[in-house]
């Protein structure tokens, strides 16, 4: 089992990030299960929450200037967004991608008394170099590490907890503390080796687990294989990609969804690992693409004919692809982004304009 801090967890950039889509793959493939324990999701959810309230606060101000500057009302843009909701959803997330480990019944409790008494993984540091007292902390890492005990106690598998949180390793970083190892051995005894850290974060881990090689020198046309177009297709399907691209006419019947093509893909970053005798490349694409919608319109007599309705719109994606001497043998789109609308165009020959809208982010 792969246990994630709450730094790596940043650091793979979750849900969309190119290091976080590798990590999937390669613990997929070598056959690890990916975990968080509970006091990261908290930790996690909490930032999340606060830049969504700092997101939030910005847009309302931006929107209140730009509604006096042009006479409108522009707050309904932003009024029913909350950075509860979105708390909720990324705390989904990340259940949905992670075993997520409980904190044990007490660890509350005892992870203060740690942190009072500066017993690791809480600050050891009583005063500064000028003998001013320091605040006690680390109670967060206390409940992570009585977390990681008590799971490696209920289970036979290795754990590896991943982190770069000094506080958890010893001076030369190539173990936990030695306190941290001595509660080790005695709650698991000889199992105590199966609790390691990684305290070079998630690239030691990859690393271990895979061996990093060179991207191939024809990434960029890879990447627009017709297989990632597929790919990046296959996972925009469904109820609200239609709904959220739908254009709004009146006096229209029967909307279709007639697919979507894909015009651009930019690499923002890639990884490429080996692992067995395949080579696989993490790649986080900033994507262009068109969705054509076909309905009928009703005439002045009352007939109606056919139209077409193009809508341009860019996303991000997180797409994992598998190379077989040197060409894309499988892709898969592991994440998207949110969309942003760039322009509709109504066929024949009518434009109804540009307009930038973002819309929520496609799970």
């Amino acid at each position: 089992m792969i246990v994630l801090d709450t730094n790596q967890l940043r650091h793979a950039a979750f849900p969309h990030g190119a290091v976080l889509g590798m990590l999937s793959k390669i613990a997929e493939v070598s056959g690890h299960k990916l975990a968080l324990p509970e006091m990261v999701v908290v930790e996690h959810v909490a930032r999340h929450r606060h830049e969504v309230e700092q997101a939030l606060t910005s847009a309302r101000k931006a929107f209140a200037t730009l509604g006096k500057a042009f006479g409108q009302d522009l707050s309904d843009r932003v009024a029913d967004l909350s950075a509860d909701e979105a708390a909720q959803q990324r705390r989904a997330a990340l259940e949905n991608s992670f075993v997520v480990l409980p904190t044990p019944t007490g660890a509350g409790d005892e992870a203060l008394a740690r942190e009072a008494n500066r017993r690791p993984p809480a600050e050891r540091v009583w005063e500064d170099a000028e003998g001013k007292p320091v605040k006690a902390r680390g109670a967060r890492d206390a409940v992570i590490w009585l977390t990681l005990l008590e799971s490696a106690s209920r289970t036979s598998e290795d754990i590896w907890f991943v982190s770069m949180d000094r506080d958890f390793g010893n001076e030369d970083k190539s173990d936990f503390h030695d306190v941290l190892c001595d509660e080790a051995r005695t709650r698991l005894g000889e199992n105590a080796d199966r609790l390691r850290l990684l305290s070079g974060g998630i690239d030691q881990l990859l690393r271990e687990l895979a061996t990093p090689t060179k991207a191939p020198p024809d990434l960029e046309a890879l990447l627009k294989n017709a297989l990632v177009a597929h790919a990046v297709h296959i996972a925009m399907r469904g109820p609200d990609l239609f709904m959220a691209l739908l254009p709004t006419s009146s006096a229209t019947m029967g909307f279709e969804s007639q697919g979507l093509r894909l015009d651009e893909s930019r690499i923002v970053r890639s990884t490429t690992y080996q692992v067995g005798d395949r080579i696989w490349v993490s790649a986080q694409l900033a994507c262009r693409a068109t969705k054509t919608y076909r309905y009928s319109v009703p005439d002045t007599a009352g007939v109606l004919s056919a139209r077409l309705t193009k809508v341009v719109f860019r996303f991000e994606a997180t797409v994992l692809m598998d190379l077989e001497n040197g060409k894309a043998h499988s892709a898969e789109a592991v994440s998207l982004g949110p969309i942003t609308i760039e322009g509709t165009t109504h066929h024949p020959g009518e434009v109804f304009g540009t307009f930038e809208a973002t819309l929520p982010a496609l799970e």
